[in-house]
């Protein structure tokens, strides 16, 4: 299970780590083929990380396509929601064409929501398979919105409804919003590069009981895409 580990001893020093390894695939990208397919995940640890990115001279924006892996079903600007996250960081200084940003849209019953932004993740992996997908972890070790187990790790849509774990399960309180939309595991395999930011103790030690375990994909989403991933630690 190959993959790249960059450990950071500054917050300072985990930010800039990221967005040089960002940079530099994305630029590649654009050389290589026009243009660069760009996945992101949310959450508070890249938040700093989108905001330098967004100001980081030398990228071509224009041949940049984004879009979410996952967002909670709610308003897009709801301070919860990966939409807003990007849309106050990266494309707030970025200046990416409204038409290759590509994010769901929540106001729209939820089954209505999920099937359009199937077709449009769909339409958008013609152009070619993803150059970049980041990810985080949550300490249950959900990346994305795929919470384990994963029922159907194998399916063949590009998008699904998920939801947080049950009250049963004992990590309920844990996650503010029930439904979610998430980009299924088989597409974010497809990715040419996986980057994950992991901040903090809780996260390295979840990291190091994923990697100590001999359980799959359907406990660990993250063991399906670490081949081609770096893993910067901070």
């Amino acid at each position: 299970m190959p993959y790249r580990l960059i450990e950071t001893t500054t917050d300072s020093d985990f930010v800039r780590t990221s967005v040089d390894r960002m940079k530099s695939i994305i630029t590649e990208a654009i050389e290589e083929r026009g243009i660069c397919i760009l996945g992101l995940s949310g959450g508070s640890t890249p938040r700093p990380i989108y905001e330098a990115l967004g100001k980081e001279p030398g990228i071509d924006w224009s041949k940049v396509w984004i879009f979410l892996t996952d967002d909670r079903y709610i308003r897009a600007d709801d301070p919860k929601s990966n939409q807003f996250l990007l849309r106050s960081t990266l494309l707030k200084h970025a200046t990416v064409p409204e038409s290759q940003i590509i994010v769901p849209d929540t106001s729209l019953p939820i089954d209505e929501c999920i099937a359009q932004y199937d077709t449009w993740i769909g339409d958008l992996l013609k152009k070619g398979t993803p150059d970049l997908i980041t990810y985080g972890m949550g300490d249950d070790g959900h990346i994305a919105s795929l919470f384990p187990p994963l029922a159907e790790p194998h399916l063949k849509a590009c998008v699904i409804h998920t939801t947080t774990p049950s009250t049963g399960s004992g990590q309920a309180d844990r996650f503010d919003v029930h439904d979610r939309i998430s980009v299924t595991l088989p597409v974010l395999k497809t990715a040419n590069h996986g980057l994950f930011f992991l901040k903090g103790e809780v996260k390295k030690r979840v990291w190091e009981e994923m990697m100590a375990s001999e359980e799959d994909e359907t406990r660990w989403p993250a063991k399906g895409v670490l081949p081609r991933s770096t893993v910067i630690l901070g």
